[in-house]
């Protein structure tokens, strides 16, 4: 059931996404009086298609059949009627529900079925027009995501966590719950003692090794508090009087002086913890240990984790503060995706890069969550994704057709159509394979 809701969340969602883009150029296109066939959801054979009607005011005519005049005014006689005539743009809904398009008089200097007249065409249109209707799909995309963002900042309750306070959250299900903790219990002490470990380098195994070590133990207060001056939020920068300093799991963490840098667990590795703890009442103080022992995950041997975390609490922002944030966070995930595709070609910018198994993923995580917040920002980013790829000067999006366009204003020359179209057949087939490979990457990582 859950995968069920997870895939009609993200294909509703998806489309939304693009529809909502290809609304942008629609409207655009309308009021710049360009002749628009078809808007449709989806793509391939057409399951829904339906031309909308709408009323149409008819003047009076003599007996030439020409519009009668009041004489006096020489205006149009207003006692005329109204007739119910079909509209001119088809909306349909397609078979595979991962697009849209709107299709436009004149969008391919094609020969069209219907005779529509050049001023009413996409190519007919003056270029400050054509520009227009190119980037209203991405100003709708922009749109959209500051909404999202809004929508989630301001009227849904936000999630966060008692840092500075050593009260803890349990997990059910974990061992620290096994041993008795509780969320609401409070940690006053904490280390941990590695048995049997591997050295990698030297194939020598280590009896034991604890952290922190015994001469470091301290008392802890908080949960998560880091030195002042801190930069980029490290363990290195952490408090000692912090549990999670004391609790991380000391053979995925990174840090100087790692006395664990080169060790592994094996198979006959156990980790044990020794904590103090004060339950919820403040009534009993109370000495546990209990001991963590790993699993075999992709050929590495991994300890599970704790179960514990921050203290958490929920709130609202106001609508003024949610502006605030919407923007602040639009301004700066602009800025890093463009920055992200900057980085496309090299090793690391390229694990950065998802497809659309990526977007499912972090759509499921987000309803998953039970976080409606989550899950529209995430959607709110995915939009601003979509507006901002679109944006690129690359051919088949909204961005090289627009910079077509600039160019013909600047030159007052029109781009001969046989370069415009070996230009987007090229950009098409690379946004092909581009999507194509990322579907790949991301079946291999998934």
């Amino acid at each position: 059931m859950q995968l069920f809701i997870n895939i009609v969340v993200f294909i509703v969602a998806l489309l939304l996404v693009i529809c909502i883009h290809e609304l942008g150029h629609f409207m655009v296109a309308k009021l710049c009086n360009v002749y628009c066939f078809e808007y449709s959801i989806g793509f391939g054979p057409a399951i829904f298609k339906h031309k909308f009607k709408h009323k149409r005011y008819i003047h009076p005519k003599n007996d030439k059949d020409e519009p009668l005049y009041n004489a006096l005014t020489k205006d149009l006689d207003k006692e005329g009627q109204y007739e119910k005539v079909e509209g001119e743009t088809q909306f349909s809904i397609r078979l595979l529900p991962l697009g849209g398009y709107v299709s436009m008089a004149g969008e391919d200097d094609d020969e069209m079925d219907i005779k529509v007249p050049k001023n009413r065409t996409l190519s007919g249109v003056n270029h400050f027009k054509q520009i227009c209707i190119m980037l209203a799909g991405i100003a709708m995309n922009f749109i959209l995501c500051f909404l999202l963002f809004f929508i989630s900042f301001s009227f849904c309750p936000q999630t966060a966590y008692h840092n500075d306070s050593n009260i803890i959250e349990v997990s059910e299900n974990s061992a620290i719950y096994d041993a008795g903790l509780r969320s609401g219990d409070r940690i006053i002490s904490l280390y941990q003692v590695y048995e049997n470990l591997v050295d990698v380098k030297t194939e020598e195994v280590i009896a034991e090794i604890s952290f922190p070590a015994e001469e470091n133990r301290q008392p802890l207060d908080s949960y998560m508090l880091f030195q002042d001056g801190a930069s980029s939020g490290t363990f290195d920068e952490l408090e000692h009087t912090s549990i999670a300093y004391a609790s991380q799991n000391m053979l995925t963490v990174e840090f100087e002086n790692n006395p664990f840098a080169d060790l592994a667990a094996n198979a006959n590795s156990t980790r044990t913890i020794h904590l103090d703890y004060i339950d919820a009442n403040d009534v009993t103080h109370n000495d546990v240990s209990f001991v963590l022992t790993p699993e075999l995950v992709d050929d590495v041997y991994v300890f599970e984790n704790m179960g514990i975390s921050a203290t958490s609490y929920s709130f609202t922002y106001g609508a003024a503060e949610g502006v605030k944030i919407a923007g602040r966070q639009f301004g700066n995930l602009f800025v890093g995706i463009y920055q992200a595709l900057g980085s496309l070609f090299t090793p690391e910018g390229w694990q950065n890069i998802g497809g659309l198994i990526s977007i499912y993923q972090m759509s499921a995580q987000g309803v998953e969550s039970g976080s409606i917040a989550y899950v529209l920002y995430l959607w709110g980013y995915i939009s601003l994704n979509l507006g901002c790829f679109n944006l690129i000067p690359i051919p088949g999006l909204d961005g090289w057709q627009t910079l077509v366009a600039l160019g013909e204003t600047i030159t007052r020359k029109k781009a001969p159509q046989k370069f415009k179209a070996i230009a987007n057949t090229i950009g098409l087939l690379l946004l092909l394979g581009l999507g194509i490979a990322l579907i790949i990457k991301d079946v291999i990582m998934f």
